[in-house]
């Protein structure tokens, strides 16, 4: 998946699709966190963590009947 970001793009997005792009993103922040100079690295480890929570929670509306 594609990791580029814009408002709209996401909003035309089915909610299991939302998903998928905040994990893709946590998972390039987190790439970067690793290969990244270190003074980038904690920001970008918040980044990761911040992306895999909005998937959870959209995730979790998912869930919901």
């Amino acid at each position: 998946m594609e990791t580029r970001f814009t408002a709209e793009e996401f909003l035309r997005l089915t909610p299991e699709e939302r998903v998928q792009k905040c994990r893709a993103m946590a998972a390039e922040a987190e790439k970067l966190a690793a290969s990244g100079p270190s003074k980038m690295k904690t920001a970008c480890l918040d980044l990761a963590k911040q992306w895999a929570t909005l998937a959870d929670e959209i995730a979790s509306e998912l869930a919901r009947p």
